[in-house]
C-alpha cells in the first residue's frame, strides 16, 4: 500500500481514536461532569457494551478495533470526524514536523512533546490545525500505529 502521508500518521490517528474511544479529552481538558471529552462522548456507551471485561486503555483499544463493525453510527461518525481532524492537521504541520522534529520518532507523545518544545515556533497554519487543548493535557497512552 503507498504511504500518503509523512511518518505517523497513523500514530497520530491513532492516539486522537485512543482519547475518542477511551473518553480521554479530544477537544481540551476534560473535568468532571457529562460532553465531549469527559468520558460521555458518543464512544463511551460502546466502549461499556462492547468491552465490559477490558480494565486498561490498550484492552479497550483493541476491544475496539476488534468491535470495529459493532459500533454505533455516532461513534463511527465521531471517529471518521476525528480522523479529518488529525489528517488535516498532520498535512498542515508537514513543514513544521520537518524542521523541528525530523528526527522523533513517533508514539508515547513524543511527537506531541516535540510540538510543545517548539510551540513558539510553529506556524500560524499549524497551531491552527491543532484541535483546542492540544498542549495542554497530558500525552496520550501509547498507541500501535497498525491501521484499524
Amino acid at each position: 500500500m503507498k504511504k500518503q502521508f509523512g511518518f505517523g500518521l497513523m500514530t497520530i490517528m491513532g492516539l486522537f481514536l485512543a482519547g475518542v474511544l477511551l473518553g480521554q479529552p479530544t477537544q481540551g481538558p476534560g473535568g468532571p461532569g457529562k460532553g465531549p471529552g469527559k468520558g460521555q462522548g458518543p464512544c463511551m456507551q460502546d466502549v461499556q457494551r462492547l468491552c465490559p471485561n477490558a480494565s486498561s486503555r490498550q484492552e479497550r483499544m483493541q476491544c475496539m478495533r476488534d468491535n470495529k463493525d459493532n459500533l454505533s453510527e455516532a461513534c463511527k461518525a465521531r471517529i471518521e470526524k476525528g480522523k479529518n481532524k488529525m489528517k488535516n492537521m498532520h498535512e498542515a504541520c508537514a513543514d513544521d514536523r520537518a524542521k523541528f522534529c525530523k528526527g522523533v520518532k513517533p508514539g508515547e507523545g513524543r511527537m506531541r512533546d516535540c510540538y510543545l518544545q517548539h510551540q513558539s515556533e510553529l506556524s500560524q497554519k499549524c497551531k491552527d490545525a491543532m484541535p483546542p487543548g492540544f498542549f495542554d493535557r497530558n500525552p496520550p497512552p501509547e498507541v500501535e500505529s497498525e491501521a484499524q
